[in-house]
């Protein structure tokens, strides 16, 4: 999924040293040709520069 894709409360997971970690999306918002993703998870909150054509995969 491309970020410029994501909206407010979808869901990715990855794999992270053999574990499987979800991670909600509470806010994204355009930065001039950059988006800034924030992000919750099990671990907290954090925030994410990303191009807009950045590709996240999930398993």
């Amino acid at each position: 999924m491309k970020i410029q894709e994501l909206k407010q409360g979808d869901l990715i997971t990855q794999q992270i040293d053999n574990l499987i970690v979800s991670f909600k999306v509470l806010a994204i918002k355009q930065i001039g040709r950059r988006f800034q993703v924030t992000f919750s998870s099990a671990s907290g909150v954090e925030t994410a520069s990303y191009q807009a054509d950045a590709l996240l995969t999930s398993v």
